[in-house]
């Protein structure tokens, strides 16, 4: 794999600006884990602070038993479309781990229900929703996935287009697909 520098650093920043706004205007991941030899998938709410996603469960879910042996991890965020043509989101691969409560992480959390403001008294009143909640919650520990490698998908550029980024050490490097590794005068 060819790795150029960020000569186009314009075209880089405003590539990483689409996922960044994706990200952030989007609600749900499709986390996929796996464990004994098994796959898993899971949807979840997640909450990104720049390229880094946090999520809610309980260890106890086959998902959270599942990262807790194998970290690695694999995620899609993308909408319902009825024409392929339309399609567009992210797929990523990377690494999932808990970072504790959420009492253990009040601003985590604080920002978690501005931008889910219906899961407000899950987080911060549990008793209000009863006491089977109240206990559940107390089980539930935030994750942080973080990227290894990010495709932005988007068939409006060209069936099967995609943006691939590298991330690593809190940077994202854009890697340019065939053409624009075979494009004139580079």
């Amino acid at each position: 794999m060819t790795f150029f520098p960020a000569g186009n650093l314009l075209i880089t920043m405003e590539k990483e600006k689409i996922i960044l706004d994706y990200l952030r205007s989007h609600n749900t991941i499709a986390l996929s884990s796996a464990g004994d030899g098994l796959p898993h998938g899971a949807t979840l709410f997640y909450l990104n602070i720049g390229f880094i996603l946090y999520f809610l469960t309980d260890p106890d879910t086959r998902h959270g038993r599942n990262m807790a042996g194998n970290p690695a991890v694999a995620a899609t965020i993308d909408e319902d479309y009825d024409n392929w043509l339309d399609i567009k989101g992210i797929q990523l691969e990377g690494t999932a781990r808990t970072v504790g409560t959420i009492i253990e992480n009040g601003s985590l959390a604080l920002a978690y229900a501005r931008k889910f403001p219906a899961v407000k008294d899950f987080l911060f009143s549990p008793q209000k929703q009863g006491l089977a909640i109240m206990q559940k919650i107390t089980k539930v520990l935030f994750y942080e996935l973080t990227p290894r490698r990010i495709y932005f998908i988007n068939n409006a550029v060209s069936f099967g287009h995609r943006d691939e980024f590298l991330f690593s050490n809190g940077a994202l490097s854009y890697v340019p697909d065939r053409k624009e590794r075979q494009a004139p005068g580079r």
